[in-house]
């Protein structure tokens, strides 16, 4: 009966590989506060899109959700004309690129070591209705993003806010 044995390989893997992204979405769930986001291109020159101290958080919910603003540090300041809506091109362009906002949806592939940010709305239009998957490990309450895009290699550092 070779398509029982198979149905029943399939399920046993399927039984041990649910586990682990039980537990790697169990783990996920809370809100992260980012510690550090640095960039090394392929000469090895670091880069830090939101300053070496950003500010911010990527929050995932138990029912899949997620919502992430970072901010760079330190902050511009207000606008010259007192009024967020007058904005000068150089202040609004450096206030739209010292900051990330997204939400959606998340989803783990255990087997893989990848977690994908499903994106619904973003402040980057670029961004919206696409997937965005990212390495990932969880080490205690610290969770690391790392990879490489386009030959640039990316480091996400956030800490479990408790």
């Amino acid at each position: 009966m070779p398509g029982l044995r198979s149905a029943l390989v399939a399920a046993a893997l399927l039984a041990a590989v649910l586990p682990a992204v039980a537990a790697d979405t169990a783990s996920l769930v809370g809100t992260w506060r980012v510690e550090r986001i640095v960039d090394t291109d392929a000469d090895g020159k670091q880069r830090y899109p939101y300053g070496e101290r950003p500010k911010g958080y990527i929050v995932y919910d138990p029912s899949g959700h997620l919502h992430v603003q970072i901010m760079r540090t330190p902050v511009p300041p207000p606008f010259a004309a007192g009024d967020d809506a007058k904005g000068s091109d150089a202040e609004t362009r450096a206030a739209f690129l010292g900051y990330a906002a997204y939400f959606g949806t998340w989803r783990v592939d255990a087997a893989k070591g990848v977690l994908t940010h499903r994106v619904e709305g973003s402040l980057m239009p670029s961004y919206t209705g696409t997937d965005q998957p990212r390495p990932f490990r969880i080490d205690g309450d610290v969770l690391t993003i790392e990879g490489d895009s386009d030959g640039v290699h990316f480091l996400r550092r956030l800490r479990r806010v408790r």
